[in-house]
């Protein structure tokens, strides 16, 4: 079987804005984009049919707490609360909510420091979760606002997203599953280089789970072609992209991207693409508009 030729060589830029107050979703092969405010959601819940997995919004430094109580009427306070967060690599296990669907437990979730006082707490039980649609019950911490609510899953999307304003609401945000491929955001990770850890924000790119990604800086970008990009190992770790691919320089205080980090990328359809970014400014000089090179293989 005889290949098509490679695509053409095409740059593009993401808009997030100087405060990454949006999120962006794209797709390579379009080059369709879908944005949103990243802060206007608080869970995101697994969509798929045996999907059951709960994140928080680290983008809005969201902590969750087990409070090792059914008694939802019990928990009136976030004393002695055990704040946690979710895994910095997106390990779809090792979630703030984990494995919630036996014992039913009461949790506290801190909405983030940006929510008003009276709104930033939450008490939830996430009471059962079948192939269409999840229960949950929650309410301010004294037990006013009481709401229960069925958050209904989306065939064809791997997460939907809920809001605690308005009593509860579910939010359009991410399109259909095989509608895109990179996710550029404001997420939280975990700087180990220090003691204690430091959960700390960044600007990167996530990507869908679907995808599977190699990270290269021993290659040319222009060298880099379909035969290699067969012999290559991929990951699809979801933050497997990540922040690295800028620095921050504190004598000029301006971000610098760096063009030898290669990402090849296969999408969910099989095709090879390789990308690497070329800016984090836009032509006015704002700050949050990364700009990369990309082509199919």
């Amino acid at each position: 079987m005889q290949l098509p030729p490679p695509g053409e060589s095409q740059n593009f830029e993401i808009s997030m804005g100087e405060t990454y107050h949006r999120q962006v979703y794209f797709n390579l092969n379009t080059k369709d984009t879908l944005g949103s405010e990243h802060s206007a959601w608080d869970l995101c819940f697994e969509s798929t049919d045996t999907g059951w997995h709960v994140w928080i919004n680290g983008g809005n430094l969201a902590f969750a707490a087990n409070t090792d109580t059914q008694d939802f009427d019990a928990v009136t306070s976030i004393a002695n609360a055990a704040w946690k967060i979710d895994d910095p690599e997106w390990d779809i296990d090792s979630t703030a909510v984990a494995d919630w669907r036996i014992d039913r437990m009461v949790y506290l979730i801190d909405r983030g420091e940006s929510k008003p006082a009276d709104e930033r707490y939450k008490k939830i039980i996430f009471q059962s979760v079948n192939d269409t649609s999840y229960e949950i019950q929650f309410s301010n911490l004294d037990g006013s606002n009481l709401v229960i609510y069925d958050v209904p899953k989306k065939p064809g999307f791997q997460f939907v997203y809920f809001t605690f304003d308005n009593n509860g609401q579910m939010l359009d945000i991410e399109p259909n599953s095989y509608s895109w491929d990179l996710l550029f955001t404001h997420y939280r990770t975990v700087i180990t280089t220090v003691y204690p850890p430091l959960p700390y924000l960044v600007t990167g790119v996530l990507i869908n789970p679907n995808v599977a990604v190699c990270v290269d800086s021993s290659l040319n970008f222009a060298d880099i072609d379909y035969p290699k990009a067969l012999t290559l190992s991929y990951s699809s770790r979801r933050d497997v992209i990540g922040y690295g691919w800028k620095r921050y320089d504190f004598a000029t205080q301006a971000y610098i991207v760096k063009p030898y980090i290669n990402f090849i990328i296969r999408d969910m359809e099989g095709t090879y693409w390789k990308l690497h970014f070329i800016d984090f400014y836009d032509s006015q000089g704002h700050k949050g508009y990364p700009q990369f090179e990309f082509q199919r293989l």
